[in-house]
Order: C-alpha cells, then sequence, then structure tokens
C-alpha cells in the first residue's frame, strides 16, 4: 500500500514538473527576439561577390569593398533597434534572397529604375553617386559636348546599356544622321587606343566610370573629358539599396542611417578612400 502511495505521489510529482517546464518554455519562446532575446530585430544586408570595389569577396574569400564598409558603419548606426550582418552572393541570389526573405536589403552598386521600384521597394537614400554621362574623347577636340553633337561621330559603344539605349533612341529620331555603334564593346586598352588614333570619336559612359577607369587609371592617355551632360533629362544619378515591397519601417530606418553618415561627412571619407573622390554628392 505504501508504495502504491508512493508511486502515485512521484508520477503526480513528474505531470507538475512535465507541466512546470512546458509552461517556462512557453513563457520564455514569447518572450524570445529575432536575435535570441536583446530586444533588437536581426537583419540580413546581401551585396555582390564580384563586383570590385564595390562589392566582393577579396583575396581571403572575405566580403569586402566600398558598400561593404559603408554598411558597416550602417549596422552600427541601426545598432540599437537592429542586429545586422552582411553577407556576400551571386547576383543572381540576391534578388531571389530578398523575395524569399532570406536577406532584408540588397546592393549591388544599383541606379534607379522604374521597373525595380515597381517591383522593391526603393532606398530613398542614395548610397553614393555616379554622375551625369559624359564622353571621353582625345584631346584637343572642340565638337563634342551635348548629344546633338555626337550625330554622325563613330563611338565605341554598343547600344546593350543604360546610354547605348538612349543612344539608339536618338538614332531612331535622328534617322539621316545617326549615331554609329559598335555591336560589341571594344576592350577598355582599345578604347583608349582607337580614341588616340581617331578609330573612335569618343565613348560616353557615368562621371564616375569614365574619370576612375580611363582617366585616373591611364593617366598618360591622351583623353579628356567633357564637362556638361550628355542627356539633358536625366533623371537619377545615385545608387541605392532594394528591401521587400512594402518593408518602409525598415526602409525609413535605414535611410536615416545613411542620411546621417552623410552629413556627418563618412560616405564622403569612404568614397575618397575608395575612388580618391567624394561621390557622396553628385559629381559636377
Amino acid at each position: 500500500m505504501k508504495k502504491r502511495v508512493l508511486a502515485l505521489l512521484l508520477a503526480t510529482m513528474m505531470l507538475l514538473g512535465l507541466a512546470a517546464c512546458s509552461s517556462d518554455e512557453g513563457t520564455n519562446s514569447g518572450k524570445k527576439d529575432s536575435d535570441g532575446g536583446s530586444g533588437k530585430q536581426k537583419i540580413t544586408i546581401a551585396i555582390g561577390n564580384a563586383y570590385k570595389p564595390f562589392c566582393y569577396l577579396n583575396e581571403n574569400e572575405e566580403p569586402d569593398g566600398y558598400e561593404y564598409d559603408l554598411f558597416q558603419l550602417v549596422a552600427e548606426k541601426m545598432s540599437d533597434k537592429y542586429d545586422v550582418e552582411v553577407v556576400c552572393d551571386s547576383w543572381d541570389n540576391l534578388f531571389v534572397g530578398l523575395e524569399s526573405g532570406k536577406y532584408d536589403v540588397v546592393s549591388h552598386h544599383m541606379a534607379y529604375s522604374d521597373e525595380r521600384a515597381e517591383k522593391y521597394t526603393v532606398s530613398e537614400e542614395s548610397l553614393m553617386y555616379f554622375g551625369s554621362y559624359r564622353v571621353i574623347y582625345k584631346v584637343g577636340r572642340t565638337d563634342i559636348s551635348d548629344l546633338d553633337s555626337l550625330a554622325g561621330k563613330n563611338m565605341a559603344n554598343a547600344p546593350t546599356d543604360n546610354i547605348g539605349k538612349a543612344l539608339v533612341a536618338y538614332n531612331e529620331e535622328h534617322p539621316d544622321n545617326p549615331i554609329v555603334l559598335q555591336e560589341t564593346y571594344p576592350s577598355l586598352e582599345a578604347t583608349i587606343a582607337g580614341i588616340e588614333n581617331g578609330l573612335y570619336d569618343g565613348y560616353t559612359h557615368t562621371y564616375f566610370d569614365l574619370k576612375t577607369k580611363y582617366l585616373d587609371a591611364y593617366p598618360d592617355a591622351d583623353l579628356e573629358m567633357s564637362d556638361v551632360p550628355l542627356l539633358e533629362d536625366e533623371e537619377d544619378c545615385g545608387t541605392y539599396a532594394l528591401l521587400k515591397k512594402g518593408n518602409t519601417d525598415l526602409q525609413a530606418d535605414f535611410d536615416a542611417a545613411i542620411k546621417a553618415l552623410r552629413e556627418e561627412g563618412k560616405i564622403a571619407e569612404l568614397c575618397v578612400e575608395w575612388f580618391g573622390e567624394d561621390y557622396s554628392v553628385n559629381p559636377q
């Protein structure tokens, strides 16, 4: 009889213990935050892994580049509310990850476009500016400036990128004297040599690309850059991050961090460190 009573008491105590554990676990799970209890929301910012110098994996297979350094500063700015991780991934995986919820913010030195704004939430604040489209040509030429001045000229551009499409549109409106385009882009060195020897009249791209990839990288080349924008109606010259459509709360916090870093001069410092010039504002 005593054994039966003792067994019943033990069984009752075990049930009470299990109930208490279950109650404790339920209470704790209800209090857990996304990063394990700190009260912060865990978010992941994904950047590209092969677009040097903006976002890439360095020789140690570690994330690196201007955008990686920028987002480390963003993480510090947002640290009171968010636990931010910055990772690298391939171009295609960035968008798949954003749409699936694996990533909260993605960036790849991307310009604004209506198509992107329709599908994603685009940051209001620019990460940096690449400047208006300009033209490089042989030193001493005075006949190249705006878009109309390219009529009949042989450009090293192909019709495939944003500026190429603009040149194609110009040709459709001016079929009697079109801008001559190449089927494919010549290499950077072939473009420089072609401009110097007269094969090409010029090449157009953004201020940033012409300055960093051509003029700064090849200071002895016989080249100069036009000093006025090629297009009169350029909508924007900035690069932006993308968030999942409708994620306006995170967008507001992200934009506030970028804005503060710009006002503090931190973005300008990063630009000078990476590119030798301040691209925190639109270069003129």
